[in-house]
């Protein structure tokens, strides 16, 4: 089972989180009602409710307006959007000046800064049916005493993307994939090597990183690893914690590991969709893409490889939570329900193509009979949460800092890492 993390730390001010975590998930669908809200009890007709949001696609746009339109029609009460584009910045300033909206995004990697903080209003279980949802993601927005502060209206996990092209003109079958990490290390250059032969001419690999934490996190956790310490401090230097970092430069080194950028691509759905991967590991959120812009290619999808004997991904989640502030605290209950409901998320899931996070509606969206999917779906159990405390965007930004040069051959893991853990405590002290 995945580590759920609630380390605490006060913290004023943290830096956006990254871009990966915000494409992950979206809004809503339409046709639907407020499943469980029973609107007679509560007088909304000519009350206002705002919602902070930040951009997402045209599908998720779309989806999240259709959704509003009902929600408006089902209980003559107004929707006001507040689309930000620096969320994490600019709702901490409506935060601090007393100006938030009634309920709002919550990323699960900020949540413990909003609980923290006080920002959050706690919800009563019995009114979201929280037992028809994954235990790991109301866990995830639940503080240390299980307080309840948000309702996770999808998910999103890393799962194996492989190329069926390029494996076809290398002569490799796909059966031949390794089930581990520690295996890729024996079995990569062979494979490099007949990529070589089949495109003589291109830049092809046989796969791809992202140099994230973000996407290393559940490496780096394995075993004694604990990337950050239980009083939120850095604790990247950590051997523990090297020693599993060095699985990724054992791949790197056998030059057919390389990242999208150094291939001229922006991300990986890029790389892979004009055929210059033939491994990557990529969230559900590239699954459309793929169907979508990228349609000519045929693809896999595969669980992620484990690591020291342990299967392994990363697990990305937005919820609903209510501000404590808010003076429409029962109209705000109906939207997240309505929201989270059962027909609601299954209009958005199916809308926009995230994964939902409630068991029932996996089903009657057809979730679990999509293999590709399912694969996403069922990484849950092991997942690890992108959550670690309010210190985790700090921590995140020093490693981020330091992980190329290491990549690159410039520093031992040991030296970078001694800087990168200097300048996160340097950071988090500097915040207090």
């Amino acid at each position: 089972m995945s580590k759920l993390f609630t380390k605490k730390l006060g913290l004023t001010v943290i830096s956006s989180a990254t871009a990966l975590t915000l494409m992950a998930c979206g809004g809503a669908g339409e046709e639907t009602d407020t499943d469980n809200a029973d609107t007679s009890a509560v007088e909304t007709e000519g009350k206002t409710l705002t919602l902070g949001v930040w951009g997402g696609n045209d599908a998720e746009e779309s989806s999240l307006d259709s959704l509003i339109s009902q929600f408006e029609e089902e209980t003559g009460a107004a929707i006001e959007k507040k689309v930000y584009t620096d969320y994490n910045t600019q709702i901490q300033t409506d935060l601090i000046g007393g100006t938030a909206p009634d309920v709002f995004y919550v990323d699960v990697s900020m949540f413990d800064f909003f609980e923290e903080q006080g920002t959050l209003m706690e919800l009563e279980p019995e009114s979201f049916e929280v037992d028809a949802f994954y235990d790991t993601l109301i866990e995830a927005f639940s503080n240390d005493e299980g307080g309840l502060y948000a309702i996770p209206k999808d998910m999103s996990t890393l799962s194996l993307y492989l190329n069926e092209d390029i494996f076809e003109a290398a002569g490799v079958s796909i059966d031949e994939v390794p089930g581990s990490l520690e295996e890729y290390v024996d079995w990569l250059p062979g494979f490099q090597e007949k990529i070589d032969e089949a495109y003589p001419d291109d830049d092809v690999f046989a796969m791809s990183y992202t140099p994230e934490l973000s996407r290393t996190y559940h490496l780096m956790e394995r075993g004694d690893g604990d990337v950050i310490t239980e009083d939120g401090l850095a604790n990247l230097n950590d051997p523990a914690v090297i020693e599993n970092l060095q699985i990724l430069t054992d791949l790197k080194d056998t030059g057919a590991y390389v990242t999208p950028q150094d291939i001229g691509t922006g991300w990986n759905g890029e790389a892979f969709g004009i055929g210059k991967i033939a491994i990557m590991d990529e969230g559900n959120w590239v699954y459309q893409t793929l169907n979508n812009e990228f349609s000519d290619v045929n693809f896999t999808v595969k669980e992620m490889p484990t690591y020291k004997d342990e299967q392994g991904s990363m697990m990305f989640s937005v919820g609903w939570g209510k501000y404590a502030g808010t003076e429409e605290s029962e109209l705000a209950d109906l939207w997240i329900q309505h929201a989270t409901g059962a027909e609601g998320m299954q209009e958005w899931v199916e809308g926009t193509g995230t994964l939902p996070s409630r068991q029932d509606v996996a089903e009657a969206a057809d979730i679990t009979s999509n293999p590709d999917l399912n694969i996403h779906l069922e990484a849950w159990e092991f997942a690890s949460p992108w959550q670690d405390g309010v210190t985790l965007t700090t921590v995140s930004n020093a490693f981020n800092n330091y992980l190329p040069t290491v990549m690159n051959g410039e520093e031992s893991w040991e030296a970078a890492m001694e800087e990168a853990n200097s300048q996160a405590n340097s950071d988090i002290e500097a915040a207090n």
